[in-house]
């Protein structure tokens, strides 16, 4: 999902700006997932960055833009590292899922960051349609592997790809966030996630 995948391990391109510009991403992430966006300051980044904030605000321009940037870079990051099996579609649905929970800092701390910045767009209607569209993507994301499913037989024919979509990665930000706060330990959460995805998509077809 948006918000509990690890940062991608592609090359981001030859040019020094892009560069730079990732570097400061992540660290906002990574003070957002540490401090949350109250605590966000242009001065931590900069510092966790290694640079000046005045380069923060020629990149960035304000907080604001900043918490925006660090949304979009989270969700750039979204099909890194699930990787996909050797399986039929219902297969790789249930490995993708159960990946968004792993004892990776990566992964810890994106999710983190992705929880923070959607529950500050309960309050700041600013994030809302970044978060909209992200939350969408991903919907869509699980939606296409369902209907996949349904083609190759592993998946039955009755159940709604998009209704599937939006129930399962709900599913994953509750315990994913059960498990961020330690209710859950990594391997609790994904037992509970791989029981209550396996029985909402019902018995294999084959």
């Amino acid at each position: 999902g948006p918000g509990h995948r690890a940062p991608s391990r592609r090359a981001e391109g030859p040019r020094r700006v892009t560069d730079r510009r990732t570097a400061l991403l992540v660290a906002a992430v990574d003070e957002i997932a540490r401090n949350g966006t109250r605590g966000l300051r242009i001065e931590g980044v900069a510092k966790r960055a290694g640079v000046s904030p005045a380069l923060i605000y020629h990149h960035f321009g304000d907080r604001s833009t900043l918490l925006q940037s660090a949304l979009e870079h989270i969700g750039e990051q979204a099909n890194a590292y699930t990787e996909h099996i050797e399986g039929n579609s219902r297969e790789n649905l249930l490995a993708g899922l159960i990946d968004e929970i792993q004892d990776e800092v990566s992964v810890r701390t994106n999710s983190a960051a992705w929880g923070e910045l959607r529950d500050t767009a309960i309050f700041d209607q600013g994030l809302r349609p970044t978060i909209a569209a992200l939350t969408q993507r991903w919907v869509a994301d699980i939606a296409d592997l369902i209907r996949s499913g349904q083609h190759d037989g592993s998946i039955a024919v009755a159940l709604d790809p998009e209704e599937m979509g939006v129930r399962l990665s709900a599913l994953v930000e509750g315990i994913s966030a059960r498990w961020l706060t330690g209710i859950l330990t990594t391997e609790q959460a994904r037992a509970h996630l791989t029981a209550m995805a396996v029985a909402m998509l019902g018995p294999a077809r084959r």
